[in-house]
């Protein structure tokens, strides 16, 4: 039962990874084309946006892989 918990786990980070992206260039695009936009507002958006982006779903992947390589790690000792 506790993996498919992390693997549902791994799955959601994916979706919400995905639909952040869609949701920054939704962000920036309406940044440049709505009102009292224009470049300099919509870039950062884009790349600040991006960032945050790469942060939260590259520390979730992390977690996600400390967990893999712990089971990994935990199981390698038991066969000795």
């Amino acid at each position: 039962m506790r993996d498919f918990f992390i693997n549902a786990l791994d799955k959601i980070v994916g979706v919400i990874v995905i639909l952040g992206a869609i949701a920054v260039l939704i962000g920036t695009i309406t940044a440049l084309f709505g009102q009292g936009g224009g470049i300099l507002p919509a870039l950062g958006l884009l790349i600040g946006g991006t960032l945050y982006l790469l942060v939260t779903g590259g520390m979730l992947y992390l977690f996600l892989g400390i967990y893999a390589n712990t089971k990994r790690t935990a199981e390698a000792l038991e066969r000795r």
